[in-house]
């Protein structure tokens, strides 16, 4: 007996801020909708540097994400913070010894040349890319 059933369930913890999606493809084909799904993008440099392991988020700078072109094995360093006048590059603010910020920013290289959508509520999960954190009510109602 075939059984083409399909699992799709969301685990989250709100105490970390941690969203994980689990997908599971019971009848062992990928469904047509599996396959126009872009690949989460991921921070080649994530297990390098421990700036991408700070618990903190930064403030909220946006409430919606921003479209960038990034170039292959070019490293970046994305604004954590929130303070930084070259969002969502950062540009050093967070060294302001006035304003006591506690985050670094984080160094990422991406695995191929295109456009990404990089995080502005720097509340994200997958740092330094969106993960649709934004759409949360608590972050819309942040920003006016």
């Amino acid at each position: 007996m075939l059984l083409l059933c399909r699992f799709i369930g969301r685990i989250s913890t709100r105490q970390s801020g941690i969203s994980i999606a689990l997908r599971k493809q019971v009848s062992g084909q990928p469904s047509k909708s599996d396959m126009n799904e872009p690949k989460i993008p991921r921070n080649l440099l994530k297990n390098v540097y421990t700036a991408s392991c700070q618990a903190e988020n930064g403030k909220i700078y946006d409430k919606k994400p921003f479209k960038m072109k990034l170039q292959k094995d070019k490293v970046y360093a994305w604004c954590l913070c929130g303070y930084s006048k070259n969002q969502p590059i950062c540009d050093g603010a967070h060294k302001d010894p006035y304003i006591k910020i506690k985050q670094r920013p984080i160094k990422f290289k991406v695995g191929e040349t295109k456009e990404y959508w990089l995080c502005n509520c720097k509340q994200t999960s997958n740092r330094p890319f969106c993960d649709g954190t934004h759409k949360r009510a608590d972050i819309q109602d942040a920003i006016k």
